[in-house]
């Protein structure tokens, strides 16, 4: 019960590891908000947990707007008063490089994974800070800390969450923590259209031999949101499987002798 009582706002919890990080929440006694704009998925999270004796509820929103990212901060603290956690994890992308990607792609890919996060802060802290704590955790990625081709807004979303994550957490401290989890290579249902040997070559990038789950994903997200992490702010945490630990070399190299 490493979160007994507390509540947590997951956003992204239709599916993948928004869902998995809901349930694990709720398994550890969490009151879970759970956050999505697909509603038939995020009411079957809430389902799952409440099946499962936990405690949640559904609010379907886009967090990539204003105005329903205030409707869903304020769902939350209208139902339960308060709110402890909050993991931010939606995610929506285009791929494409700079000259191939449109505008409203863009826009959308940077609303979705950098300024949601902006947007959930500004209305979300105001209520921690009022009730004396709590902690805010992001899903980041390693593609803030390498290139990828063909990723061009992701991956300047992504690395603009590590410097927000700094920022917040200098601003708010010791009240509130700050962190973002960068998570590897995760099978999720945006893998559907990768065949079983793309993910295998996938696999086999990094030491560990496997791609992650979204459960991996989730145990970060409860170290960080529970007291276990409460020595840390204002940083990340890769959890990838040691994919951006190597650089691999070819089989056969020059002898350097």
């Amino acid at each position: 019960m490493l979160l007994g009582n507390k509540v947590a706002l997951i956003t992204g919890a239709a599916s993948g590891i928004g869902r998995a990080t809901a349930q694990l929440f709720a398994r550890e006694g969490a009151k879970v908000v759970v956050a999505d704009i697909n509603e038939t998925g995020g009411q079957e999270t809430a389902e799952s947990i409440r099946a499962a004796s936990g405690e949640a509820f559904f609010v379907e929103a886009d967090v990539g707007n204003m105005d329903q990212v205030k409707g869903l901060v304020q769902s939350a603290l209208d139902r339960y008063g308060r709110l402890e956690i909050i993991h931010s994890n939606a995610a929506a992308y285009a791929m494409g490089r700079a000259t191939e990607i449109s505008e409203g792609d863009w826009d959308r890919t940077l609303n979705v994974c950098l300024k949601a996060t902006w947007m959930i802060a500004h209305c979300a802290i105001p209520a921690m800070l009022a009730q004396g704590g709590g902690v805010f955790v992001i899903t980041g990625s390693v593609q803030s800390l390498h290139g990828y081709t063909d990723y061009t807004a992701y991956q300047a979303a992504k690395g603009g969450l590590l410097a927000l994550t700094r920022s917040l957490a200098a601003d708010y401290a010791p009240t509130v923590r700050v962190n973002t989890i960068l998570p590897g290579a995760v099978v999720t249902g945006l893998w559907d259209g990768i065949s079983e040997s793309e993910r295998e070559q996938i696999a086999q990038m990094a030491p560990l031999r496997r791609n992650g789950q979204p459960e991996d994903i989730a145990q970060a997200a409860l170290f960080l949101a529970s007291d276990m992490s409460a020595f840390m702010t204002g940083t990340h945490l890769i959890v990838d499987g040691g994919l951006t630990s190597i650089v691999k070399l070819p089989l056969s190299m020059p002898n350097s002798k």
